[in-house]
């Protein structure tokens, strides 16, 4: 048979007539099941892994954002509304759950500047970095924005067992008794997913007044001050190597 006519028929036919070597009529997949002892996948890294890196949003930006780009960014995941004590504010559409409190979508990693959260909603990099958080009967949660960037604008507490934090209000807010703001964790747990990890509200109270008050930010963050519970009172945390990154 001519190499002409050869070539009309299948490839492996095509290759038989023409007397090509049998290793070439295997193809190289196939060879993946003879190159010895199969080798098992790792498991999944833990969460609290010291090598992870320091997520982007929770390092300093290179230039803060302006009221336009909050706007554009947080509209598609809640409402603007307009408030007499504070202008313009955003309020988020998980506020609709009732369970819902701020700085609890995501973890904490360590930094250079303490404990940064570091957020799993695309609009965590403003809400939990910048502004501040009230709430209102009827409305919910609410952010009012603000433009100096911080690991996190959060009060902190820590006992032997728990870590706790809530967010700072905007100026003049009063914190009524319904205002529930705090978080607790257990301590070694702190740098788990908080939803997976924190203590029901009702029993947070208890953690909180029976806590210490731990080292955190005012008006702006200073540098070279650590911010958050000792890095020794939590379990195996991230760690991150230096916050000098910038968001983009």
């Amino acid at each position: 048979m001519s190499k002409p006519a050869a070539s009309m028929l299948s490839p492996l036919l095509a290759a038989l007539l023409l007397g090509l070597p049998a290793a070439v009529l295997i193809p190289r997949a196939a060879h993946a099941q003879d190159q010895g002892t199969d080798t098992a996948p790792p498991p999944p890294p833990d969460e609290s892994d010291e090598n992870l890196p320091v997520p982007p949003e929770a390092q300093p930006p290179a230039a803060p954002p302006n009221q336009a780009a909050f706007e554009q960014a947080l509209s598609p995941y809640g409402r603007w509304v307009d408030l007499p004590d504070y202008g313009r504010v955003w309020v988020p559409n998980a506020t609709a759950d009732s369970d819902w409190q701020p700085y609890t979508d995501g973890s904490w990693v360590y930094t250079d500047a303490g404990w940064a959260f570091a957020s799993t909603v695309p609009w965590g990099w403003a809400a939990f970095h910048y502004g501040r958080w009230g709430w209102a009967d009827g409305m919910g949660w609410y952010w009012v924005p603000g433009f100096v960037w911080a690991p996190a604008w959060v009060s902190w507490r820590y006992n032997n067992g728990h870590v706790a934090w809530a967010p700072y209000g905007p100026r003049g807010f009063h914190y009524g008794p319904r205002w529930h703001g705090w978080v607790a964790v257990p301590a070694q747990h702190f740098t788990h997913p908080i939803a997976r990890e924190r203590v029901p509200y009702a029993h947070t109270g208890p953690i909180v007044r029976g806590a210490r008050e731990a080292p955190s930010i005012q008006n702006a963050p200073e540098h070279g001050r650590f911010y958050g519970p000792p890095r020794g009172s939590v379990g195996a945390p991230h760690a991150g190597g230096g916050a000098h990154a910038a968001h983009h």
